[in-house]
């Protein structure tokens, strides 16, 4: 199990941010992710907000893994931290039959263009996502002091690149999509 410490919020400036990124960070890489999202028949994990936890089969360049994410929140709903679980798989057409065949409901579908950069003790990534434009995420690759505090610093980050932003409270690109169909 894998804990991440991060924020996302929807992204206003990109082509800015991205070029201050460019000179002040290290260009990682860019990739696309296509992941899958289930759910169990007996219980929809996307009829609560905040989303606790949820099922991906994510295709992301030919590496392809399932992953389960249960996700922690404080008193205020605020997003805390994420236990990941990850399994590389070889065939993610074939993961999501399994899953269709043990009842388990595709839900919706998100497809992101990433832009990873190396920042400090820090991975920023600017996202883009068809259905509902840019986004930037920072993640904290080590604790920074307490969660409180690295939470902080990933939003310290923010300012630092100049990135002019709105907050989302906890919903994952994917509760965002569906919410946007159902308007």
């Amino acid at each position: 199990m894998n804990e991440e410490i991060e924020i996302k919020v929807f992204l206003k400036n990109q082509k800015e941010v991205e070029e201050k990124l460019k000179n002040i960070a290290k260009f990682v890489k860019e990739k696309k992710q296509t992941d899958e999202y289930f759910v169990p028949k007996h219980k929809d994990f996307f009829k609560f907000n905040p989303v606790t936890e949820y099922l991906r089969v994510r295709n992301e360049n030919g590496k392809n893994c399932i992953e389960y994410m249960f996700c922690h929140f404080d008193k205020e709903g605020w997003l805390v931290k994420t236990d990941e679980y990850k399994l590389k798989i070889d065939d993610t057409e074939m993961a999501s039959e399994i899953l269709k065949k043990l009842e388990m409901i595709h839900k919706v579908t998100v497809t992101k263009v990433r832009k990873v950069f190396d920042y400090k003790d820090f991975e920023v990534c600017i996202d883009f996502i068809k259905e509902l434009g840019y986004f930037i995420e920072v993640e904290a690759k080590k604790m920074l002091g307490s969660l409180e505090e690295t939470k902080k610093k990933c939003y310290d980050v923010l300012s630092e690149i100049g990135a002019d932003w709105e907050q989302t409270k906890n919903m994952g690109y994917p509760l965002m999509i569906l919410d946007k169909k159902k308007s």
